[in-house]
């Protein structure tokens, strides 16, 4: 069962706009309906909504629910930050 849409930051959905402005082709970390963590190289297409949510849409036909990116770029999703993504070894 999908989980109900959770609204984005404004200013992360405004870098999303910028980064499809800018045509860019980046590394985005999500996790997938069934909760995969997945990483892909991407050109960003567009942004668009849908009753269960909104979508930022990828050059290659992929479409991923925007409360579900991690990571795109650089650029830690809101409520993950540097920490999430380090290492748990020693």
């Amino acid at each position: 069962m999908s989980q109900p849409y959770s609204p984005i930051d404004p200013a992360f959905k405004d870098a999303l706009e910028e980064l499809i402005a800018q045509k860019a082709y980046v590394r985005i970390q999500y996790f997938s309906d069934i909760r995969e963590f997945l990483t892909r190289n991407a050109l960003l297409k567009e942004l668009h909504k849908a009753p269960d949510g909104e979508y930022l849409h990828l050059a290659t036909g992929e479409e991923i629910r925007l409360d579900r990116i991690v990571r795109i770029g650089d650029r830690p999703a809101p409520g993950y930050d540097e920490d999430y993504f380090k290492c748990d070894v020693p």
